[in-house]
């Protein structure tokens, strides 16, 4: 089925201009999280749209020239607000050099037919391999939004591959855009799509990192950035699921801080912050790659060590509690000295039990658990 070229870009530069509007609506210059930058691309590329609408009834610079240089700014925009969704530093320069680029190149080529269109095509291309690459390497975790960033772009590479094959066939005048044929017809539609996947991955995308976030707030201690009680709880009980699968060894131990009450009421709450952070800090350092900390409660840390019989963690344990010992915390002008109780065990229960019988024998030590 061959449609109208003209028409067909004037309905997809329509379907950009409200797609974009209502991003630009939503996005907040004090805000980076992408969507203003994406509804600028969305603008753009309607722009280039109803320039190519255009192509036949004004002049080459308008239609052609202006026109792709707005096509390839579009690109940058999105290029751009895939670094902003994750609130980190976009490469504007790079970016917005490959519009630059191409208007000054085109300008120049203005006046031939096949190196015009083939320089189009080949930057157009390049950038939409750029977008491929970044949405990979800023997929969020368990998302699934950069799958449709890179069919988008995807898609676009497969419909510019087609103009591609056209031109060098010796037929460059069939990709005229007031042409109306299939091959127009196929690089069109593949053209709305790419707009529309580019527009909706880039949305979901923000979202996914904003869920993202909000579950590792929720799953952080805010005081000493290791994982709270429910996080390390949910991390041991897969590493319990994976033990029992790979018939592994699994240890566990309840860490608390020795006399940590007498450092909060003479020093102070704040100080006693302080102490919280430097054990977390000096104890997450120490453990192997496998293993893993959490803020369990108030002073009270729960250590999962996988791989490990109980006679190993509670080697390992001892060496670290001597560590701590040696690296007491300065705050100002004095010296507060740091040690902790642990109970060693395979299960939390009688990990917690140990716990206690090691404050019971005077603090400063580790208890294994007994099977009994």
């Amino acid at each position: 089925m061959v449609a109208h070229t003209q028409t067909l870009f004037g309905a997809v530069a329509l379907v950009a201009v409200i797609m974009g509007s209502c991003l630009i609506l939503v996005g907040q210059l004090r805000h980076r999280d992408g969507m203003l930058t994406t509804g600028l691309g969305m603008l753009s590329h309607a722009l280039a749209y109803i320039g190519f609408t255009l192509f036949g009834l004004a002049s080459m610079w308008l239609t052609y020239v202006l026109a792709n240089t707005l096509l390839s700014t579009a690109l940058a925009f999105y290029t751009v607000s895939l670094p902003l969704i994750h609130g980190r530093r976009p490469p504007w320069r790079l970016a917005f050099a490959f519009p630059l680029l191409l208007g000054a190149l085109l300008s120049l080529l203005i006046h031939t037919e096949e190196p015009r269109q083939l320089v189009a095509c080949l930057l157009l291309f390049t950038q939409c391999l750029v977008i491929l690459r970044l949405s990979r390497l800023h997929a969020v975790q368990g998302g699934r939004a950069h799958r449709i960033l890179m069919l988008g772009a995807g898609i676009s590479l497969f419909g510019l591959g087609i103009r591609v094959a056209v031109i060098l066939s010796g037929a460059p005048a069939e990709m005229h855009y007031d042409v109306s044929n299939l091959k127009q017809t196929v690089s069109v539609a593949l053209g709305a799509a790419t707009i529309i996947m580019f527009s909706f991955g880039l949305v979901l995308l923000s979202r996914e990192r904003i869920e993202s976030e909000l579950r590792q707030t929720a799953l952080r201690d805010t005081l000493t950035r290791l994982p709270n009680r429910l996080a390390i709880l949910e991390r041991l009980i897969d590493e319990l699921e994976r033990a029992r699968r790979q018939h592994t060894p699994l240890s566990i131990a309840m860490l608390d801080l020795d006399h940590f009450k007498q450092i909060n009421d003479s020093h102070g709450h704040l100080v006693g912050d302080d102490v919280l952070r430097h054990c977390a800090d000096h104890l997450q350092q120490r453990l192997r790659r496998n293993d893993s900390i959490g803020r369990y409660g108030g002073e009270e840390f729960l250590l999962i060590l996988p791989g490990t019989d109980a006679n190993g963690a509670l080697e390992l344990v001892d060496q670290l509690r001597q560590s701590l010992t040696q690296h007491p915390v300065q705050v100002d002008d004095k010296t507060i000295a740091l040690s902790f109780s642990a109970g060693v065990y395979g299960m939390l229960l009688k990990a917690d039990t140990a716990l206690y019988r090691a404050k019971h024998a005077g603090r400063n030590t580790q208890v294994l658990a007994t099977a009994d």
